[in-house]
C-alpha cells in the first residue's frame, strides 16, 4: 500500500520547474536535429557577372569568424544588378581592441567588385533577424543581424533581392580566402553533438528532480511504501 501526502508548495514548485526543464531539453534536441539536417543541405552557389557597384550603400554587419574567432564587421557591398540590388558580403573588418566600428566614409568597395570581375559565392536567404539581436543604427550603417530590406531602404533601394552573396574575401596580398560565413540559415559554430550534450543535460536534471522530490517525501514520512496486511484468520 502506498501512502503519499504530497507538500502543496513543493510540489507546484517542482512541477513549474520539471516543465521548464523538459521545454529545454525539447528545444535543444530540436536544435540538434535541424543542425544535422543543416550539415547534410549544401549551400546554393551562383555567380553574377553584369552588375555595377553602388559605393555609397555600403553596410556593416557584427559577426565572429568560424575560422579566426575574430570579432568585426562584415563588409556588405550593394552591386546593381538589372533592376534589382543584390548585397554582397564582400569583406571583413576585425575589431582591434579598444577601437571602435569602422567609418563607412572611409571604408571603399573591395577591389574585386571594383574591377567588375565576377561575383561567385553562396547564395544566402538569412532569416529573419532575431528579437535579441542589438538594436541596429541605420544612421552609421551599423547592423547586429543580418535585415535585407531594411538595409536596402537605409540606401534608398526598394527592390533588394532576399538573398546576399557570400564571396571571398580577398586580403591586402591579393589572396583569396573562403568565406567563413558561407553557411546555410539557422547554422552556427555549435556543433550538433553539443546540442545533444544540452539536451541529456536538462533532461537528466529534471529526472534528478523528479528523484529528488519523492526521496524527500519519503525522508519526512509523507512517502510511505507499506506492504499489505496479511487476511485475518
Amino acid at each position: 500500500m502506498i501512502r503519499f501526502k504530497p507538500l502543496l508548495i513543493m510540489s507546484v514548485v517542482t512541477i513549474a520547474t520539471f516543465a521548464c526543464l523538459i521545454m529545454l531539453g525539447r528545444w535543444q534536441w530540436e536544435r540538434y536535429e535541424m543542425k544535422s539536417a543543416l550539415a547534410d543541405e549544401p549551400v546554393p552557389m551562383m555567380t553574377i557577372e553584369n552588375y555595377q557597384p553602388l559605393p555609397d550603400g555600403i553596410q556593416f554587419v557584427y559577426g565572429v569568424r568560424s575560422d579566426t574567432r575574430e570579432a568585426g564587421w562584415r563588409v556588405f557591398a550593394p552591386v546593381q544588378e538589372g533592376e534589382s540590388t543584390i548585397f554582397v558580403d564582400a569583406d571583413f573588418i576585425a575589431s582591434a581592441t579598444g577601437a571602435g566600428p569602422p567609418n563607412a566614409d572611409e571604408v571603399r568597395v573591395p577591389a574585386s567588385l571594383r574591377l567588375g570581375a565576377p561575383i561567385s559565392g553562396a547564395s544566402i536567404r538569412p532569416n529573419p533577424p532575431s528579437p535579441f539581436a542589438g538594436a541596429p543604427e541605420p544612421l552609421r550603417r551599423l547592423w547586429f543581424a543580418i535585415d535585407l530590406p531594411a538595409m536596402g531602404r537605409n540606401i534608398g533601394v526598394d527592390q533588394v533581392s532576399e538573398y546576399y552573396i557570400a564571396g571571398a574575401y580577398v586580403g591586402a596580398d591579393g589572396r583569396a580566402t573562403p568565406n567563413p560565413f558561407a553557411r546555410a540559415p539557422g547554422a552556427d559554430d555549435l556543433p550538433p553533438a553539443r546540442h545533444m550534450g544540452y539536451a541529456i543535460t536538462w533532461y537528466g536534471l529534471a529526472l534528478v528532480l523528479i528523484v529528488i522530490y519523492f526521496a524527500y517525501h519519503v525522508s519526512v514520512g509523507r512517502l510511505s511504501f507499506a506492504p499489505p496486511r496479511p487476511p485475518e484468520a
